[in-house]
């Protein structure tokens, strides 16, 4: 029987005789070290309650989109009207004035018929071109329903690749900042997707069509900046011949498609507009999730920013490094290879988070075996939490996003660790999956 509390202390049932008064905080740190309390059920049913809400959200944008009711004043644009406005101006036969400020800005404004609007810039490299006159040749609001459930399913597919059929993927599927980047028409699900898909790939023992898809990140190249790192120390030759062969194909079809001049377009805006964008331009520093955002937010001027994060990149390289040229199952080297490219990029919005995703997913299939270790279901849910809120965070100058990868990549080193050194003790088999 138990007794009201008494200070900071309960009584529970008795486990042993003259132990049966435990401290709250004690009983609090147990819950949070251990996260008994989060079980498959329980996980279950709060991905499938976030969920419900991400698809109420979906509804409204996805009305608005089509034009089923109409816009408040002065309402924010849509992030896809940039892919959509280069689209359109790929098929009238001027690619290259997608990386004209002027003329996409003016592709942008004829989508609504107004010119009181936003602007949404295009830095994609022409890769991207490839997939954005598809999209225009729909109507503006079912290309925008278009565009989510695609990259939904590829979501959806590439974390079942990973997690296999017994697993279930609501978790993964409710993490808050893959809603966030359907409503807005953003491409974070095609980036984790591919992530999710090249990773499982090389997981079932097919590197070279994992380097097909890792390849195909060079649509956002600063998101394979330690796919090069990765591969070469875990002498992944067949997936780096497969990324090659991916980048120089869709290059090649940029360059047969619209012209060598293209590049040239494109290298021109990106050297001379992009930095002054994210370091003192539109993009709000508390909208960036990296290194280089916190630093910007606390207040450091771009040049100690850019030094912080170019050393925040070089120690995530040295682990993403140290893990993929040792024996460690690809389950951590995934979770480091994804955590550890959002630790490097200084150009990380909140939706980006979305990558956590796979993150989590690698770290479910390495607990079917190993069990949670100590706090991880903790990380967990503070990471749903930061991604859910990082964008609210940041506008109050608290720059928590950076916490994601930093915590995901200790799970990375400490299960690494677990595996080889605590792998027999605890009777786990040590599988590598490639």
């Amino acid at each position: 029987m138990s007794r009201p509390m008494a200070g900071w202390r309960r009584v529970i049932a008795p486990r042993a005789p003259g132990d049966d008064v435990v401290p709250l905080p004690a009983r609090l740190y147990a819950l949070l070290r251990d996260g008994a309390w989060l079980d498959r059920r329980r996980m279950r049913a709060y991905g499938l309650i976030l969920l419900a809400i991400n698809a109420g959200a979906m509804l409204v944008v996805g009305a608005r989109a089509l034009g089923l009711f109409l816009p408040l004043e002065g309402f924010a644009t849509l992030d896809f009207d940039s892919f959509y406005a280069a689209g359109r101006l790929t098929l009238n036969g001027t690619p290259a004035l997608a990386y004209d400020m002027a003329a996409h800005k003016a592709a942008e404004h004829a989508i609504y018929g107004r010119a009181d609007l936003g602007y949404n810039f295009f830095f994609y490299p022409p890769v991207l071109l490839l997939l954005c006159p598809l999209l225009a040749l729909l109507p503006f609001g079912w290309a925008f329903v278009a565009w989510g459930c695609g990259q939904a399913l590829l979501f959806a597919a590439a974390l079942r690749a990973v997690l296999g059929r017994a697993a279930t993927l609501l978790p993964c599927l409710a993490f808050p900042s893959a809603v966030l980047s359907l409503a807005m028409g953003q491409n974070a699900l095609l980036t984790a997707g591919l992530f999710a898909g090249g990773t499982a790939l090389l997981g079932r023992n097919r590197p070279f069509a994992a380097g097909l898809v890792l390849g195909c990140l060079c649509y956002k190249p600063h998101f394979g900046l330690l796919l090069p790192v990765a591969l070469l120390a875990g002498r992944q030759w067949r997936a780096i011949a497969g990324a090659a062969t991916s980048v120089a194909a869709l290059g090649a079809a940029v360059t047969l498609l619209f012209g060598p001049d293209i590049w040239t377009a494109y290298w021109r805006l990106f050297t001379t507009t992009g930095p002054a964008t994210f370091a003192n331009g539109p993009v709000p520093p508390g909208h960036l999730v990296s290194v280089f955002g916190a630093a910007l937010q606390a207040g450091a001027p771009p040049a100690v920013a850019n030094g912080l994060q170019a050393a925040a990149a070089l120690g995530a390289a040295a682990l993403v490094a140290r893990l993929w040229r040792g024996p460690a199952p690809l389950a951590p080297r995934a979770i480091a290879l994804v955590a550890g490219t959002m630790l490097s990029v200084p150009v990380i919005l909140y939706y980006d988070l979305t990558a956590a995703a796979v993150c989590l997913a690698w770290l479910a299939v390495d607990a079917r075996r190993t069990g949670w270790l100590a706090w991880e279901k903790a990380f967990v849910v503070l990471a749903f939490a930061i991604a859910l809120f990082a964008r609210g965070a940041g506008a109050h100058h608290l720059p928590l996003g950076p916490l994601v990868a930093l915590g995901f990549l200790a799970v990375a080193w400490r299960r690494s660790r677990y595996e080889l050194e605590k792998g027999d003790a605890y009777d786990v088999e040590i599988v590598d999956y490639h």
